[in-house]
């Protein structure tokens, strides 16, 4: 077996700012909550957008009542939601790709990535 390796504070900070880029370029949720109206799920991810998911598409959330979608939390840094009442977990950047598509969910990362970071959409240039 492997020898665990103290890593130099170069490799630290090297590791530190992948992680930084990665997280950057991800979909993560901000927040999240239920929409009775709609009856969906209301994800606000990390680039401004908000979606909505029916409960049907929900891992552990096909049969659940109003009352007890009252909190949903989001946990591991927006990775993923937990819905205590239900014990239910669910992974946001795997949702994206199974509901909106692998090609779309890589889009709308590579918009984030290249937005400003105040959120501002960028003006297209004239010809």
């Amino acid at each position: 077996m492997a020898e665990f390796r103290v890593p130099t504070q170069r490799e630290f900070d090297a590791a530190t700012r992948r992680g930084e880029r990665r997280t950057r370029r991800s979909l993560l949720a901000v927040s999240a909550r239920y929409d009775r109206r709609s009856q969906r799920v209301m994800i606000t991810l990390n680039n401004g957008a908000i979606v909505g998911f029916p409960l049907a598409v929900l891992p552990g959330l096909t049969q659940a009542q109003p009352d007890d979608l009252r909190v949903i939390t989001v946990e591991a840094g927006g990775y993923g939601l937990h819905v205590p009442s239900l014990d239910a977990d669910i992974s946001v950047p795997l949702l994206l790709e199974e509901q909106l598509g692998a090609s779309a969910a890589k889009g709308a990362r590579a918009h984030a990535a290249a937005s400003p970071a105040d959120g501002r959409t960028r003006k297209p240039r004239a010809a």
